[in-house]
């Protein structure tokens, strides 16, 4: 399967809920192996479709929830003028991130989201474009939100954070869990310090806040 074909099977088997993910994945993992061709080196086809598949599945689910609230999802691409980044004699690029949050009803973003499917060597990633974009005048207001199942756990409780999960909750707007079994906030929230690790089912209510404001 591709990630398109991954999106069939969720729509197909599972009502869109973010609570069903985890289930989703797992067995996403078996129907992908069982159409491999011989040969095919199972682990490493599916990590090739497994991240493009979460963000086609996780744009599914927030595309129902963001229409009542006149807000769009877009592709980076379709608002370049409003994200581009000066890189100087170097030109202008685009921030590599997955989707937008548009509102049309004051031609404005709202934030940039990022769907990782694993955070080691690209937690780092995600916060670089979030620096530049808050170094421009034009785009510093836009937040930058990650998205994530934390499969490898890097986000977990842990006596001393791990350096991904510093750089996140220093240099990311937010980020947001995709539920696990057995998983809740507590599990990711030191007490009496501050975070910016939310569960993905507040993503929708914290976009709407967002587009209440009059000024990001």
């Amino acid at each position: 399967m591709d990630a398109k074909g991954l999106l069939a099977f969720f729509i197909q088997h599972y009502s869109p809920d973010y609570k069903n993910i985890p289930a989703f994945l797992l067995e996403a993992e078996k129907e992908h192996a069982k159409r491999l061709p011989p040969g095919k080196n199972k682990s490493q086809s599916w990590r090739n479709v497994k991240g493009l598949g979460l963000e086609k599945v996780i744009e599914h689910i927030l595309e129902r929830q963001l229409e009542p609230l006149n807000l769009d999802l877009i592709p980076v691409k379709e608002a370049r003028e409003k994200v581009e980044i000066d890189f100087g004699e170097y030109g202008s690029h685009l921030p590599d991130v997955d989707l937008i949050v548009f509102q049309p009803s004051r031609n404005r973003i709202l934030a940039i989201l990022s769907v990782k499917t694993s955070l080691r060597e690209r937690a780092t990633q995600t916060a670089y474009w979030r620096l530049k974009l808050h170094a421009q005048s034009n785009t510093k207001n836009i937040r930058v939100f990650l998205l994530t199942p934390n499969s490898d756990d890097d986000l977990r409780n842990e006596r001393m954070p791990k350096k991904n999960r510093a750089v996140l909750e220093t240099d990311i707007d937010a980020i947001y869990v995709v539920n696990r079994p057995k998983f809740n906030i507590a599990n990711y929230l030191y007490p009496g310090v501050d975070s910016r690790i939310r569960m993905i089912d507040e993503l929708a209510q914290d976009l709407a806040d967002l587009a209440d404001r009059k000024y990001l």
